[in-house]
């Protein structure tokens, strides 16, 4: 006797296709931590940073800011505006007869990080009626042994005399005005043994 034949079975339905809300809810929960996270991170930052960053500022007769000193845990930041120029603190001789620039003047910025690493700049603008061949002149007979390079007449009509060494730098910079020369010098000295 034989076996009736079985009808084939028909084919089983496909299993539904899986929710998406669960990958959706997963990735917008990482999101969601990754922003908790982030906004703890920059709110604990700032409030470190309030307290451990000092700022002062000095302000002169006529109320305008003179000094400001920013110490913090990674170094400390002075500029002193208008600060005391003289051939010494600029390593450089002023030219005779030179004013100091009133609108600009002068500036001393002294930077202090952990370790031996520092640096101070000082820079010092002045205006002599003499003209630029003059005052060239005067500076190439006083530095010229010392020049490491010399850039004459530039593209901004400047002459400018370079000096570097090991721990310093010093520029020379003069331009021609309208009622004379502008001279600008810039010391840059670097390392503890030259900061004091």
């Amino acid at each position: 006797m034989g076996a009736t034949p079985q009808p084939p079975r028909a084919p089983a339905p496909p299993p539904p296709p899986r929710s998406s809300s669960n990958i959706v809810a997963i990735v917008l929960l990482i999101l969601a931590l990754i922003i908790v996270v982030c906004g703890v991170s920059i709110y604990t930052g700032v409030r470190f940073l309030s307290h451990t960053v000092q700022v002062n500022v000095a302000k002169n007769d006529q109320g305008q800011e003179k000094e400001v000193s920013i110490k913090t845990p990674i170094g400390n930041l002075e500029v002193r505006k208008d600060a005391d120029i003289s051939e010494a603190s600029l390593g450089l001789p002023l030219y005779p007869g030179a004013q100091r620039a009133a609108a600009d003047g002068s500036a001393g910025v002294n930077m202090e990080f952990p370790g031996e690493n520092r640096v101070r700049i000082t820079v010092g603008k002045f205006d002599t009626t003499d003209d630029l061949d003059k005052v060239e002149k005067f500076y190439q007979d006083r530095i010229g042994s010392q020049v490491t390079k010399f850039t004459q007449h530039d593209p901004q009509g400047k002459t400018v005399f370079e000096i570097k060494g090991k721990d310093e730098e010093k520029v020379v910079a003069l331009k021609s005005s309208m009622t004379g020369t502008r001279i600008e010098l810039v010391r840059v000295l670097r390392g503890v043994n030259q900061v004091n």
